[in-house]
């Protein structure tokens, strides 16, 4: 390959990447159900209990009385009027769960799946749950439906099963569990996908107080699912769950004010809630806070929090995030590149199958800089990019087609089709620290 075919196509590449910066990300992550921790009914209260009240608990429980030894122990849980302590919380709530207390087994199930005060164990968790849920206790039905989502703690993985218990727990007006039945309706799993069904649930837990709803109500207005787009509405239900604190609901909010979507534009608004989502960790909201200082938007400029928040973005896995870190690495000013570390955050987000990270790895591949000259590897990941919508691979991959062999033509399309077909990989966690992993920390002077 020429030296000027080289560049005029990393000159490509780069353009190309420094476009994507204009993107921003609604948080549209596909929720899960989840168990619920909903023991309102048992919590002992804030002032919890006088002296007298506790040694007459604790004369009782010695008694073996379920229900008395059933609140010994969660006030043990709650370190309310005696320090907390795990390991009497489950030694009390044994005692009642193994006489029959429903609400004892349904703790103690918790306590198992936490691992506090026992050793964790998914396999007695399912056991105590089914227990509590076969007393008909609506929060232990929902457990036992989680557990039957996840396939844990012994039990075959069962949509089917999963729906039918968070079916018998939503019944009972429990808000988790009316959730949970709306995301199975929604994505489809264990019945037909019936987003009049999901809506209906939602609305439900929503009335019952799940900030989570509000979101998924949101999101469904908002993408048009079983009704017609509503921006006005999906900003009306993530305004209820941002109220609420629910850090997904935040994130929309956030991106709803920066493009104007049911409501004036307003990147003070924007910036705001943004900031508060990205603060809980929502990989979404990190970089589009990122790129709210990396432009301006809302607040001052700021590279060194824009890249902080991109890096912090990209560990958690956001292949968008990713590919703008390995961006700026690799256009460093001041001669300090590092392509090494540009390959490495650009394999995870072509992995993911990011098609401008792709070009961009193929680039990297196809000049050598930070990993090995590999014409068959660049040629594999243009391909896949153009696959995948990218334009600007096609030209790359005639670039390539001129100075390869019929043999490594034939290796390279063997090798992408293999990738088109990998499943997508998750990332795992270094180490090292961030610093080390996404330099650009480490000195300013690079940014610009």
């Amino acid at each position: 390959m020429s030296t000027q075919k080289v560049w005029n196509f990393i000159f490509r590449g780069t353009l190309t990447i420094v476009v994507l910066l204009t993107f921003i990300i609604a948080a549209e992550v596909q929720d899960e159900p989840k168990t619920s921790e909903d023991f309102s009914l048992e919590q002992i209260g804030a002032a919890g209990l006088t002296q007298e009240q506790l040694q007459l608990l604790t004369t009782k429980a010695d008694s073996g009385d379920p229900a008395a030894q059933r609140l010994l122990g969660i006030s043990y849980h709650q370190g309310s009027s005696v320090a907390q302590n795990d390991n009497e919380a489950a030694r009390w709530l044994s005692k009642a769960a193994q006489s029959g207390d429903a609400l004892a087994q349904v703790y103690l199930g918790h306590l198992y799946m936490s691992g506090s005060g026992v050793p964790r164990s998914d396999v007695e968790a399912v056991k105590w749950y089914r227990k509590s849920a076969d007393q008909g206790l609506a929060v232990a039905q929902n457990n036992l439906g989680y557990m039957y989502f996840r396939g844990a703690g012994g039990l075959p993985q069962s949509y089917e099963e999963a729906l039918n218990w968070f079916h018998k727990a939503a019944t009972q007006n429990l808000a988790g569990a009316e959730f949970n039945l709306g995301m199975l309706y929604r994505a489809g799993e264990g019945t037909a996908r019936d987003y009049a069904e999901a809506q209906r649930w939602f609305r439900k837990a929503a009335e019952h107080g799940s900030a989570r709803a509000n979101t998924s109500l949101g999101l469904m207005f908002h993408k048009g699912q079983g009704v017609h787009k509503d921006y006005a509405a999906a900003f009306s239900f993530f305004k209820a769950g941002a109220d609420r604190g629910e850090p997904r609901a935040e994130s929309m909010l956030g991106f709803m004010y920066m493009n104007g979507y049911g409501v004036k534009r307003d990147y003070v608004q924007a910036f705001k809630w943004t900031k508060i989502a990205a603060s809980k960790g929502v990989a979404e909201a990190e970089q589009n806070l990122a790129y709210m200082y990396d432009l301006g938007l809302g607040i001052h400029r700021d590279y060194y929090e824009a890249i902080k928040w991109y890096c912090s973005a990209a560990e958690k896995g956001l292949p968008e995030a990713q590919n703008t870190v390995a961006y700026y690495i690799a256009t460093a000013d001041a001669g300090s590149h590092d392509y090494r570390k540009a390959a490495e955050w650009y394999t995870k987000a072509a992995e993911k199958g990011l098609p401008i990270a792709q070009v961009s790895l193929g680039i990297l591949y196809g000049t050598g800089r930070g990993v090995p000259l590999d014409y068959v590897e660049a040629f594999a990941w243009f391909t896949v990019a153009k696959a995948n919508g990218n334009k600007d691979a096609a030209s790359a991959l005639e670039s390539l087609r001129s100075v390869m062999t019929p043999s490594q033509l034939e290796r390279a399309k063997l090798r992408a089709n293999e990738r088109q077909s990998r499943e997508i990989r998750s990332d795992r966690r270094s180490e090292s620290s961030l610093q080390d992993r996404c330099p650009l920390l480490n000195d300013l002077t690079v940014l610009r």
